[in-house]
């Protein structure tokens, strides 16, 4: 008899806790604040880091390590720094990319770096021509798919997420990439400078289509 009166102590225990547990369930999610650092990214790239401009990539899911690394590029300008995309920019909080990051401490890069990590990555809503997409696959297994791995969606590579960014902006890297306005790995220039204009446009599709 003392067994089946414990035991029923215990259940009568137990209503409490769970009426609270469903209580906090039901509780709306309140979203964290983002970190202050972050905002100054807000214009092009969003608190998510989706981007919905066509010349802009999205950089949410990204590595820490890959997104450090193009806050440091753009700090050394050893990349554009597209002052001709911010100027579209309303409010744009300053001339171009590398004037915006110029002031940047390490631990500022670490935090915005770790904040679009922690984001989902989506692909641009976008149309692409089939055919020049099939053309960029065969480029892509022939000089990109050693390094670009799973299509180029992998974020570990420390090229970042191309697939499925936008296509306008796949043309405008990739060209920056061949004509050496960008700075980059010794064997990635060695494939990306035997690129014609119409190798860029079908290698661009390509990774647009991917994640569609």
């Amino acid at each position: 008899m003392a067994s089946k009166r414990v035991k029923s102590r215990r259940k009568r225990q137990l209503v409490p806790v769970v009426l609270g547990l469903l209580a906090v369930a039901a509780a709306p999610v309140i979203p964290a604040e983002p970190p202050s650092q972050v905002y100054a990214c807000l214009g092009c790239h969003s608190l998510d880091g989706v981007s919905y401009n066509p010349n802009v990539p999205t950089i949410s899911g990204a590595s820490v390590f890959y997104l450090e690394n193009q806050l440091l590029l753009f700090q050394g300008v050893d990349r554009p720094c597209v002052g001709e995309i911010y100027a579209t920019i309303p409010g744009a909080p300053a001339a171009d990319h590398c004037a915006l990051v110029a002031d940047l401490s390490e631990e500022d890069i670490a935090v915005i770096a770790t904040h679009f990590s922690g984001q989902t990555f989506k692909p641009a809503d976008q149309t692409v021509d089939a055919d020049k997409a099939e053309a960029g696959e065969a480029i892509f297994q022939r000089s990109c798919a050693r390094c670009h791995t799973e299509g180029g969606s992998n974020p570990d590579d420390e090229a970042g997420i191309v697939a499925g960014q936008w296509e306008p902006y796949l043309v405008r890297a990739l060209t920056d990439l061949r004509d050496e306005r960008r700075l980059q790995p010794k064997g990635m220039a060695w494939e990306t400078q035997k690129l014609s204009d119409a190798d860029i446009e079908a290698l661009a599709a390509f990774f647009a289509s991917q994640g569609q």
